[in-house]
């Protein structure tokens, strides 16, 4: 015996129409509902239709395609980047401060909730501007003794926590850790031998205030002659730099004190 085929299509009489919707009865006593919009035009109680069902194979394979290219498109949007662990490092330490610094934070599509720092495993404050400060100082701290400092970065898509940083604050003795900005000091001679003092003790020098300086040296609060050019500033005013260093309460000192210090380290 052959296997019966299956039919293309199945005959039906309409049976009622009834808000949108044709009661429709089959040869067998099968009863279905469908949308009198999809009947043939002027199909009215008691009409006989044929209806075709088919597989739309191609459609299905197309559908599947986008479904799974969105997949692959939400997958490589916002699953394989994730935020970074911030990689936290020393860039000075005196005997009572700890300067730390760190790259831009990396967040990929994840948005920023705190950027914290801790102290020996306690937090210590929230780091101001967290999307473009990468530095931050501690002060306060006893001399010669050991810390613990960490980042951690709390996002929407979780916490990183950077690495522990163990930094010992210097002693008395060590002034490895000075970091002074030059202003304007009128003997060349002084300023190249407060140079050297710096070069032999470790220390080091910029023409900046930056975070970790701690000494503004000069022999005098007027700008550099340079400065002095740059901004059109011929009455002796005092500098920019050294405005900044009494803004900030950073010691003004002159050079002999570098001097000094070197003498007797």
């Amino acid at each position: 015996m052959h296997p019966q085929k299956s039919p293309e299509s199945f005959m039906f009489t309409v049976g009622k129409l009834d808000a949108g919707m044709a009661i429709l009865l089959g040869e067998r006593a099968h009863l279905i509902e469908f949308p009198s919009i999809l009947l043939p035009p002027g199909a009215t109680t008691g009409s006989i239709v044929n209806i075709a069902v088919h597989r739309n194979v191609a459609e299905e394979k197309k559908r599947d395609a986008e479904f799974w290219a969105l997949q692959d498109d939400i997958l490589n949007e916002f699953g394989i980047k994730s935020p970074e662990p911030p990689c936290l490092q020393l860039r000075n330490v005196t005997q009572t401060s700890v300067t730390l610094e760190w790259p831009t934070i990396q967040l990929a599509t994840a948005k920023l909730r705190s950027l914290d720092i801790y102290r020996n495993g306690q937090r210590l404050a929230s780091i101001p501007s967290p999307h473009t400060n990468t530095s931050t100082k501690v002060s306060g701290l006893e001399i010669n003794l050991e810390y613990s400092f960490q980042l951690i970065l709390r996002t929407t898509a979780g916490t990183f926590p950077s690495n522990i940083l163990r930094v010992r604050t210097h002693t008395m003795t060590d002034t490895s850790g000075i970091s002074v900005c030059f202003g304007n000091v009128q003997d060349p001679v002084l300023l190249e031998n407060a140079k050297v003092a710096l070069r032999e003790m470790k220390a080091k020098w910029s023409d900046r205030i930056q975070i970790d300086t701690t000494h503004f040296v000069c022999t005098t609060p007027a700008a550099t002659p340079s400065g002095a050019r740059a901004a059109g500033n011929t009455s002796g005013a005092p500098g920019v730099e050294y405005q900044r260093a009494l803004q900030l309460s950073i010691p003004v000192v002159q050079p002999h004190w570098i001097l000094a210090c070197h003498s007797e380290k």
